[in-house]
């Protein structure tokens, strides 16, 4: 199961960062994939903040703008239930990464692997600075809700 979630992952968004590069007329290797949390300026059942996961498109490591995952996904309806599945697994690895960094300014940046364009990279960030490169096997911690 984990490794069709990998691999279906990882084509999401090599997909995503090559449609964007296409669209926005820029090389497809400066594209990234800005994957964040931000509060929805809601209070939970818990009584804690309602944070919910960000996509923005990057160029030249910039955010230019966000987009919402039915847009990452390239879907108008979302057949296969991917919008439910992998937004709270993306959140549950930025979490362990807030935990683990004690911060709660971080940020996973996608980028295509240079040496196979089909592939993705995974790059953690914390307070604007890079952490390090991980792969999405060593982090997904599968809880299907």
């Amino acid at each position: 199961m984990q490794e069709f979630i990998v691999s279906e992952t990882n084509k999401i968004f090599s997909k995503a960062i090559k449609k964007y590069a296409k669209k926005d007329g820029i090389e497809e290797e400066k594209v990234s994939l800005l994957l964040h949390l931000f509060d929805e300026g809601e209070i939970g059942e818990n009584g804690e903040v309602v944070r919910s996961v960000g996509y923005k498109i990057c160029h030249n490591y910039a955010p230019v703008f966000s987009v919402s995952i039915m847009d990452v996904l390239g879907v108008k309806i979302d057949l296969r239930g991917y919008s439910f599945l992998v937004p709270p697994q993306i959140k549950k690895i930025i979490e362990g990464f807030e935990a683990e960094l004690s911060s709660s300014d971080v940020e996973v940046c996608v980028f295509l692997n240079r040496e196979e364009p089909d592939e993705v990279n995974y790059f953690l960030f914390s307070n604007g600075q890079f952490v390090k490169k991980f792969e999405l096997e060593e982090v997904l911690n599968l809880q299907i809700t």
